[in-house]
């Protein structure tokens, strides 16, 4: 069985990739998010609705709360008029339940994809970008090193689980036979040893999603039996090879 800690929204395309579909997850989000725009910024962000002339999504966590914001704010008109921009289906296919056409450059597509179709289509403007409160995500740094205009606008917070649900996950990781431990970014290598200070890693399969977090374990003297590229999909190649 393959520990899994990432939040069902960000992970979605992941988990519908055919190549894990016949994984045994025991999938325990220690991530958790909830609605939170400043009013400022949000204000702001209403005022010069106009000025966008592309709205990226860049996972179904920042479209879902980006919508609660638009269904609030009352712009749905003017989200509808930019150019909607996906990197994943499971995103284009929320924005269609509000009427909101999606474009995917390609599948699966990458931020890169994404820069050579706003390139390709010479449509003036500025971007839009809804994000959560870390603002760590690739696509906005990537528009800013070309200098193109962009907004990042937090749209939702994480916040922390609440005991309950912490002590059903421990419940559930001590009487499953965890067999490997997937840690998809480095902030999961934290959560899964906070959150489960009794697992020991070095004695199951560990897959590091990326580099970064191969050398977040290596600090600490643990390395990982395998690793992926950073993407959802090298993810999946590994463990269809591992399994």
């Amino acid at each position: 069985m393959i520990l899994f800690t990432a939040d069902k929204d960000t992970s979605a395309p992941f988990l519908r990739m055919d190549k894990i579909q016949q994984k045994r997850f025991l999938h325990v989000p220690l991530e958790q998010y909830r609605f939170h725009a400043s009013d400022e910024e949000s204000n702001e962000i209403q005022r010069h609705m106009d000025e966008f002339a592309f709205i990226i999504h860049g996972n179904l966590r920042n479209a879902r709360y980006f919508t609660e914001w638009m269904k609030q704010k009352a712009v749905a008109d003017k989200v509808r008029s930019c150019v909607n921009i996906v990197l994943d289906k499971p995103t284009g296919e929320f924005l269609e339940e509000f009427d909101i056409p999606a474009i995917q450059p390609r599948e699966p597509a990458k931020p890169i994809d994404i820069l050579e179709f706003m390139l390709r289509i010479s449509k003036e403007g500025n971007t839009l970008y809804p994000t959560t409160d870390n603002k760590t995500e690739e696509m906005p740094g990537l528009l800013k090193e070309l200098q193109m205009p962009v907004a990042e606008f937090t749209v939702c917070e994480e916040v922390p689980l609440d005991e309950n649900t912490l002590k059903d996950y421990k419940a559930e990781v001590g009487k499953n036979p965890v067999e490997v431990v997937l840690l998809h970014n480095r902030s999961s290598y934290v959560r899964v040893k906070t959150a489960f200070p009794d697992l020991n890693l070095s004695a199951k399969t560990v897959v590091a999603g990326s580099l970064g977090v191969a050398e977040t374990m290596e600090k600490e003297g643990i390395k990982p039996d395998y690793l992926a590229k950073g993407s959802w999909a090298s993810i999946a190649k590994v463990l269809d090879e591992i399994q």
